[in-house]
């Protein structure tokens, strides 16, 4: 059996005032789907986007500002929002305190924003320098 402890949090490149750390990824020997503890602080956002599989958001602590396709959801502390593969969604924390989620979807953690995430507006959660 293998055991492996929760790393602590990092801030993610280009999205200020949002930090993340695996509670299951590829460190932890998954490559076939990852769950994520985040947390957003008042302000922070996620740009649109979208995934060729669906992902789901469970807000533990405060609200969050999810746009799913065409419609805008508040979900407060105990929501859980579904975003279906394909359809375009972001989020934001337009609260006071500091939101906190758990992701998790049915890909490899390592190559999620890389491979399985197109940016409709905004920088990529990372950035890679160009090839020269």
């Amino acid at each position: 059996m293998d055991t492996h402890q929760v790393g602590p949090f990092q801030d993610v490149p280009n999205r200020p005032g949002r930090r993340a750390r695996n509670l299951v990824g590829t460190e932890h020997g998954f490559d076939s789907v990852f769950v994520t503890e985040n947390e957003m602080d008042s302000g922070s956002s996620i740009p649109r986007h979208t995934h060729p599989v669906e992902e789901a958001w469970v807000v533990t602590a405060g609200e969050l500002v999810v746009e799913i396709g065409d419609e805008v959801v508040v979900a407060t502390t105990g929501s859980v929002v579904r975003v279906a593969p394909g359809v375009p969604h972001a989020v934001r924390n337009d609260g006071e305190a500091t939101a906190r989620a758990i992701t998790a979807a049915p890909w490899d953690r390592d190559s999620f924003f890389r491979e399985a995430t197109t940016y409709l507006e905004g920088l990529p959660a990372y950035h890679t320098e160009p090839r020269g």
